[in-house]
């Protein structure tokens, strides 16, 4: 060491282990300490995400389902419905309804398309066609969306010729709302048996497919009307929102002459009646044909050949076609089945 070093040997050891010493601490401080003192090292770990499940929301979403199920329920759409019907004296026809919104809506007589008519935005629709109802009878229905109403309607015209024109008036004219058996459901126009100081009405009489009674008339909205024949309540109805009040009896009545009694009634007092005589004939026995009526409350023989002749003058052709039933031209009743013969 001497040799190579010389006089200086101890210092030059020295300063070599200085040397080498700083190199090593140099090494650790580098390798341990960081270089930003304020650095917080963080151990490397898996990220797992969790989530909280709102109630709020999920009730928000619960009902927005609801919300969506009721709206699809209200698009669902129902059968065409009658709402109103009406012909004027001249034979103007005017019928308004509802059906799904903004569809086409067609108006049937029988098999014949008399019209076509689109709803609004709130299903409904107002019908009138640009000819006028020449006399017959027509027997209306609603198609819509391969849909056919519930209900059908009848109408009666009558002859309507100039040497009568002045007196056969809209009152003339029969409408009915027909139940799908095709009884009657009520009388929109027509003659009834009215007391008209509490609106208690018997208007219409027709026969089930079963030849059960079907009763119909107008009494105060909310009323309950008993049905009596003779003595015995043989049904009770309930007059609607509108007044409207019908019934089916529920067994056939045995053929012969009764008297049929209506009691209005409210909170359990009487406040009006209603009697009409009526004719149960035997169905078995009739053959029934284009060319028969059956008689209704309000009718006369007068009042039936003007609708059917135009003049009520040839109400004779009736009585004689019909003498087996008519005892006396000026009485007939509700029930009773005539045959109309040609006027030729």
């Amino acid at each position: 060491m001497k040799l190579i070093f010389g006089e200086n040997t101890k210092q030059y050891l020295i300063g070599g282990c200085l040397i080498i010493a700083s190199a090593v601490f140099l090494l650790l401080v580098i390798k341990y300490v960081p270089l930003d003192p304020t650095k917080v090292e963080v151990e490397p770990f898996e990220e797992k995400i969790h989530y909280e499940v709102d109630q709020s929301t999920n009730s928000v979403k619960e009902n927005s389902e609801e919300q969506t199920k009721t709206t699809d329920k209200l698009l669902v759409v129902n059968e065409p419905t009658f709402d109103v019907i009406n012909v004027d004296e001249e034979g103007q026809l005017i019928i308004a309804g509802r059906a799904g919104k903004n569809q086409l809506v067609q108006i049937f007589n029988g098999d014949q398309l008399l019209g076509e008519v689109t709803t609004n935005q709130y299903g409904e629709f107002v019908f009138m066609p640009d000819e006028k109802l020449l006399p017959g009878a027509y027997d209306l229905s609603l198609v819509s969306d391969g849909l056919k109403s519930i209900d059908s309607v009848s109408i009666i015209v009558p002859e309507n010729n100039s040497a009568i024109a002045s007196v056969n008036k809209a009152n003339d004219v029969i409408v009915t709302v027909n139940n799908s058996d095709g009884t009657i459901k009520k009388v929109l126009q027509g003659a009834s048996n009215t007391s008209e100081a509490n609106n208690l009405s018997f208007d219409s009489l027709s026969y089930s497919d079963k030849g059960s009674l079907n009763l119909s008339g107008k009494a105060k909205p909310g009323s309950k009307v008993d049905i009596y024949i003779g003595k015995k309540l043989v049904g009770t109805a309930y007059a609607d929102a509108d007044g409207y009040w019908n019934i089916t009896l529920d067994q056939p009545v045995n053929p012969g002459d009764y008297i049929l009694r209506f009691d209005e009634i409210q909170n359990g007092n009487v406040i009006a009646s209603l009697e009409t005589p009526i004719r149960q004939i035997d169905l078995s026995k009739v053959e029934v044909s284009e060319n028969m009526i059956l008689v209704q409350p309000g009718n006369s023989l007068w009042r039936i050949s003007r609708r059917f002749y135009g003049e009520g003058i040839m109400y004779t052709l009736i009585f004689k076609a019909n003498q087996n039933q008519i005892d006396n031209p000026d009485l007939i009743f509700p029930g009773q089945i005539f045959e109309i013969p040609n006027s030729n």
